[in-house]
């Protein structure tokens, strides 16, 4: 064997010399076989150690790029999953806030409703305040069913937060709508009852009055209307519309000056004979008959125009309501006003007499409107279908 590898090298590294100058002088070095071969294998074991060092180098440098890679793609994932999560919670939060003012402004013209609409029809959802957890959904108590106590309670499954806002939303939609019909219901039987007592031009100046700047104020408390929708705020206004109406007819003289059942009513408005003379007349009033000095009452709040003697209605009250209505009082026994004073409807302004042009204990009643007399019964029947 040593004799092949003797051969070996022999052949491939045969012996060299090489002539080296130095300072004028020759040098003489024979590089023996073994020597190249050894040198051989030392360049050969420094390439293969450098070829596999620089392979690891190259393989730990892709290894590194691909972790960096990752990272980056898992955190690329991260962020916009984050994005999602801070886009879906914002989208809550502003579903959250536009159900806010919907409750807030239902509450609102639930206080505001007039007497004539009951406040019970209506129920507020408050639940607005809904914990969320990270899939959405509500968290929910466990329910103890009370025949079985003493076990494991049972679970309620959660209801998805979009399921909430849905039936919520839906709750004040059917809310606003149902307000909408008693609001319109309501109007409606006003304005009916306006057209049959023919009293149209004092809800005209009612209105025009109404329309007018008055002494008001207050801290101010908004609605945030970019999130209430249109059709909820024009609700709004129609109910402002018939809390106006209901003003008006607050201010209307809508019942008969006297306490019920004591008195009747012993002439009517319009044509009959004079009680004196037989002679055809028109009665510019009712005379309602009663007992003698039976108090008679403001049929609504008033100003004191006139207050004593006049001609043949005798002991005299002329009272001066609000949109054009005045109504007069004749033939009291007393008269318990002054010209000038404002009373408030339910006060006694006087007692029932026989002054005057009179054939017995009674008062004649009047009702103008902007100067013209008008049936009181009228008045008082056509306003006692809405009250």
């Amino acid at each position: 064997m040593s004799v092949f590898i003797k051969s070996f090298y022999h052949k491939f590294f045969p012996a060299r010399q090489l002539l080296i100058r130095q300072n004028g002088e020759v040098k003489h070095v024979v590089l023996a076989s073994w020597f190249q071969l050894l040198v051989a294998l030392l360049i050969l074991v420094t390439f293969t150690w450098l070829s596999i060092s620089s392979f690891r180098v190259y393989t730990q440098t892709n290894k590194i790029s691909d972790i960096k890679q990752n990272q980056i793609t898992e955190q690329t994932l991260w962020q916009q999953k984050v994005s999602e999560q801070q886009a879906l919670q914002a989208t809550q939060l502003e579903q959250l806030a536009i159900l806010e003012q919907k409750q807030a402004l239902l509450q609102s013209m639930i206080e505001s409703l007039p007497a004539s609409i009951s406040k019970d029809v209506i129920k507020l959802d408050t639940e607005l305040d809904v914990p969320i957890n990270e899939n959405g959904n509500e968290f929910h108590e466990p329910l103890v069913d009370e025949n079985q106590k003493g076990k494991q309670a049972q679970l309620i499954a959660p209801i998805p937060f979009a399921t909430r806002i849905a039936n919520l939303n839906n709750h004040y939609e059917q809310s606003f709508n149902f307000l909408d019909n008693q609001i319109s219901e309501r109007h409606q039987a006003i304005l009916a009852m306006v057209k049959g007592a023919g009293i149209e031009s004092a809800l005209e100046q009612h209105l025009i009055l109404s329309a007018q700047t008055t002494a008001q104020g207050g801290p101010l408390d908004t609605f945030n209307e970019t999130k209430i929708p249109s059709h909820f705020l024009a609700i709004v206004d129609k109910l402002l519309a018939l809390n106006n109406l209901e003003n008006f007819l607050t201010e209307l003289p809508n019942t008969l000056p006297l306490a019920k059942a004591k008195y009747y009513i012993s002439s009517s408005f319009g044509l009959r004979k004079d009680p004196m003379n037989s002679n055809h007349a028109f009665h510019k009033g009712i005379d309602l008959a009663g007992w003698h000095k039976t108090e008679i009452f403001a049929p609504a709040d008033a100003v004191v125009l006139r207050a004593g003697r006049n001609g043949g209605y005798g002991n005299f009250i002329e009272l001066e309501h609000k949109n054009g209505l005045v109504t007069r009082f004749g033939h009291l026994n007393k008269i318990k006003v002054k010209k000038g004073q404002s009373i408030t409807k339910h006060d006694v302004i006087g007692l029932m007499g026989s002054t005057g042009r009179s054939t017995g204990t009674h008062l004649h009643y009047e009702v103008l409107l902007n100067g013209k007399q008008v049936n009181p019964l009228k008045i008082t029947k056509a306003l006692s279908r809405v009250w």
